[in-house]
């Protein structure tokens, strides 16, 4: 059982995962103004593994790939069930005019963390339509083959690339091209691409996108199967997420992101493990007397600073020491 968390792509504020309520990861929705029936409905348990949450990337729509336990562990037929009931309930107990998440100018409807929840779900469980495996099972079957046969035209290239277009989650104009590009190259039917309408309900800016289809789709399944690492790091006997992230001079909470492994607690770091590490930078343990005041007085920062350097957490003032803990960047 889990509950949801808003912690997704641009709405990494109220920590640590993402959205409505999972077990033992309690998150407060009150400062959004929210009517009493949404507020509840977003506070909603779900049947999922907490696994859910601590896969989901908080500021990109990469879904990495999941191991045998993980697929196990997340792609049940209860979990499923319960996030479609779950939106369903949010659509009927949330004023898409009023229900909205207000942040950074831009204004998120009340669905949005589910719908992250499906997205991952439905990517990470995919399975291929001819032979019924799981996608992810395929996937870390290939990156441990050594020959280089040509995959653009399978399935699990072309089926979780389809959910990822056609979703506003997901979409980008240059991934989409890439995706009509590669199905008319491989000649294959069953695959189409509807462009979607954005979350967004108040951009705080347009988007710029130059498209350019110039990618292989191989690169999709590539990029899914190498985390965005700065530099890797084997666990050695006594490590804890802190003591290496203040090592190699890592903000913690980008180092637990970047490793699918590890919850939001470090559980799951085992000997032997190699870790992603994020980009360094200065760090800042936060401590129970820790305030914005007295952090950015410190380094001479600014609260904005702040957010742009740790973009995977929410900086927020009211609670700083009690919303934020371990390591996070000041310069």
């Amino acid at each position: 059982m889990l509950k949801i968390f808003a912690c997704v792509g641009g709405l990494a504020w109220l920590s640590p995962a993402l959205a409505q309520q999972f077990p033992l990861r309690a998150t407060s929705y009150e400062s959004f103004g929210l009517s009493q029936r949404c507020f509840e409905a977003l506070n909603t348990t779900l049947s999922c593994s907490h696994r859910l949450a601590s896969h989901i990337k908080s500021e990109s729509p990469r879904v990495d790939v999941l191991d045998a336990d993980g697929i196990e562990a997340i792609c049940t037929a209860s979990c499923k069930e319960s996030l479609i009931d779950l939106r369903t309930k949010i659509q009927n107990d949330c004023d898409p005019a009023t229900d909205v998440f207000d942040h950074d100018l831009a204004l998120y409807p009340a669905t949005y963390i589910v719908d992250r929840y499906i997205y991952v779900y439905e990517i990470s469980c995919y399975k291929h339509r001819e032979t019924g495996s799981s996608y992810d099972y395929i996937l870390g079957e290939w990156r441990n083959e050594t020959d280089e046969a040509p995959r653009e035209c399978d399935d699990c290239v072309l089926g979780p690339m389809q959910i990822e277009v056609n979703s506003p989650i997901g979409h980008s104009e240059s991934r989409a091209a890439e995706f009509e590009l590669v199905v008319s190259s491989c000649g294959v039917t069953g695959y189409s691409y509807t462009s979607p309408s954005p979350y967004i309900l108040s951009p705080a800016a347009p988007s710029s996108e130059v498209v350019s289809p110039t990618a292989v789709a191989q690169s999709w399944s590539a990029q899914r199967m190498s985390s965005e690492c700065a530099a890797t790091y084997h666990v050695q006997d006594g490590d804890t997420c802190d003591s290496i992230a203040e090592a190699h001079s890592v903000p913690s909470r980008e180092l637990l992101e970047a490793n699918d492994h590890l919850d939001n607690w470090c559980g799951g770091i085992q000997v032997g493990q190699d870790l992603c590490l994020p980009a360094q930078c200065n760090l800042h343990l936060v401590t129970p007397d820790d305030s914005c005041d007295s952090v950015t007085a410190k380094y001479g920062v600014s609260i904005d600073n702040l957010s742009e350097w740790n973009p995977k957490i929410y900086i927020q003032c009211d609670g700083f020491n009690k919303t934020i803990s371990g390591f996070i960047c000041v310069g």
